[in-house]
């Protein structure tokens, strides 16, 4: 299963483009909530990966254990990192934001 399958990322594409520094009001709203949502999506595939590390650092395999289990686990941790994401504040995601804050592109 492709972790980023579960992720949007839409709002990326104009993300640091010219295009950016000539948005109306209404678009500037628009692209600064696509920018969250993107940086929200990052914090996800990020805590995906350290669930997904931290799975695979077990001392031994257990003795039960089938791809079904390993599908499973994949989808599992997607969701508890999507719902971390939305509800832990980890930082990620706002320092993503604050770094795109400084360089224009979301103000």
């Amino acid at each position: 299963m492709n972790p980023l399958s579960t992720y949007n990322f839409n709002g990326l594409q104009n993300v640091g483009t010219s295009e950016n520094a000539k948005l109306t009001d209404g678009s500037k709203s628009r692209a600064a909530e696509e920018l969250t949502q993107v940086a929200n999506q990052f914090e996800a595939i990020f805590i995906e990966n350290l669930l997904k590390q931290a799975r695979e650092s077990k001392l031994s395999d257990a003795l039960f254990e089938t791809s079904a289990n390993d599908n499973f686990n994949q989808m599992l941790d997607a969701e508890i990192a999507k719902s971390s994401s939305e509800t832990v504040d980890i930082g990620i995601a706002e320092a993503i934001i604050e770094q795109m804050s400084k360089s224009g592109i979301h103000k």
